[in-house]
C-alpha cells in the first residue's frame, strides 16, 4: 500500500533522526538500511563532487562516504518537508551543522536542499531510492574541505 502525505513527512522526520545518530559512523551506519534501498543512487549537484555524472550506485558505496571522514560530522536541522505523495518524492530544507569529532566545535554550517525519489521495496516498506543532493553554495576551498572530496570520497 502506497504512503500517504502524512505518512512520508513522518517516515522523513524518523529518517532524519536516525541519521542524525547512526549514519556517520561505522559501527552503526548500517541502521540506515531501514531507510535507503540497497541500490541507492546518490547525485551530488556540485562540482566539488563531480556533479550528476559521477554518482554513488549503492547504499555500500553511500556508507563508505558517510563515514570516510572521522575527523568531522554533519548534524540536521529540518526547516521544512515537502511530499508530493502521488510522485513518491520529498524534498527537505535543511541546515547542515558540521562539527569536529575532537571536540565537537561547530566547522560550518550551511544549508542543504536534497530531493528524494522513494519507492516501496519487495517487503512492502518505504526506501530511499535517489538523493539528488543540492547545497548552499560556499567559497570552493570550503566546499572541497568540508566535502570529503578532498579526502577520496
Amino acid at each position: 500500500m502506497r504512503p500517504d502525505y502524512e505518512q512520508i513527512v513522518q517516515w522523513m522526520k524518523d529518517y532524519f533522526a536516525t541519521y542524525n545518530l547512526y549514519a556517520q559512523d561505522a559501527a552503526t551506519v548500517h541502521r540506515m538500511d531501514e531507510y535507503f534501498a540497497p541500490d541507492l543512487t546518490f547525485m551530488p549537484y556540485m562540482y566539488v563532487f563531480g556533479g550528476p555524472d559521477h554518482a554513488i550506485t549503492s547504499s555500500e558505496a553511500f556508507y563508505a562516504m558517510l563515514t570516510g571522514h572521522p575527523e568531522d560530522y554533519e548534524q540536521f536541522e529540518v526547516l521544512d518537508i515537502f511530499v508530493d505523495a502521488e510522485r513518491m518524492v520529498a524534498v527537505a530544507f535543511l541546515i547542515a551543522r558540521i562539527y569536529s569529532t575532537k571536540d565537537d566545535g561547530l566547522l560550518v554550517e550551511k544549508h542543504y536542499l536534497p530531493l528524494y525519489e522513494l519507492v516501496i521495496d519487495g517487503e512492502g516498506k518505504l526506501k530511499i531510492k535517489t538523493i539528488r543532493f543540492f547545497w548552499e553554495a560556499s567559497p570552493p576551498e570550503v566546499d572541497a574541505h568540508y566535502s570529503g572530496a578532498t579526502k577520496g570520497n
